[in-house]
């Protein structure tokens, strides 16, 4: 764990050296804001209330998360230091395990941004802090697997573009068909609702912190992590 703990905090600090968490966490919150505020008034529902914002957060983590994680293994591959890495005494867990908590953590920073909105939402009448507590908790949970997904795509491309773009689509897929569960046979409704990120937020962003929740997002990241260590390990072997 020693190893992975150093890649991490390598990788977490050339986030703040460079200018993309300057750039995707600024974009983000201004497009939580604009949409929150202005698209869709949260000061307009005659309730105090997170529903609103936690919805566009979970939105616009679909393209966060993707931005985020996209040149971890992908650039490293197409400049070659992917070669440079493997020679060292660490294992492709490690790499993986650093690189991933990194992306997330920049995540999780941006996320906790968004608290100014709770707290200014107390201010105007009498907030249930539950929902938000587990809102919250489904945000980290939610953005867990989307930074797992996009550092397995960024394993499997040289391209930071195709990375992106594939780590958005499986990503927005089984958010989307969340809200598709009306257009369902019935006796597939079970079964799809348990796939859809959206249902397992919603869960939790009503406050009911069920294990359930937890066990399929946890899972998502292991399935992905696993992936993408599945892929550093085909690309040792090739050397």
């Amino acid at each position: 764990m020693k190893s992975a703990y150093a890649i991490y905090k390598r990788e977490l600090a050339a986030y703040f050296s460079s200018s993309l968490a300057y750039i995707a966490a600024p974009i983000f919150l201004a497009l939580v804001g604009v949409f929150s505020l202005y698209i869709d008034d949260i000061f307009d529902h005659g309730l105090v209330q997170m529903g609103v914002v936690f919805r566009w957060i979970a939105i616009f983590l679909i393209l966060l998360a993707p931005a985020i994680t996209m040149k971890l293994l992908a650039e490293e591959r197409q400049s070659g230091s992917i070669e440079l890495l493997l020679t060292l005494p660490v294992s492709e867990a490690d790499v993986v395990i650093g690189k991933f908590m990194a992306a997330w953590t920049l995540v999780l920073i941006t996320i906790g941004l968004t608290l100014s909105y709770p707290i200014t939402l107390a201010n105007y009448g009498e907030l249930d802090w539950g929902p938000v507590v587990g809102g919250y908790i489904g945000l980290g949970l939610m953005s867990a697997a989307y930074c797992a997904i996009g550092i397995a795509a960024s394993s499997l491309t040289k391209s930071q573009i195709l990375a992106f773009l594939g780590a958005m689509i499986v990503c927005l897929v089984p958010y989307a068909i969340g809200f598709s569960l009306h257009k369902i046979p019935a006796e597939w409704v079970g079964v799809v609702q348990n796939l859809s990120f959206e249902h397992h937020f919603s869960s939790l962003a009503r406050g009911v912190i069920d294990t359930r929740n937890i066990i399929f997002y946890s899972s998502v990241v292991a399935l992905s992590l696993h992936v993408a260590v599945f892929s550093l390990e085909t690309k040792r072997l090739k050397r």
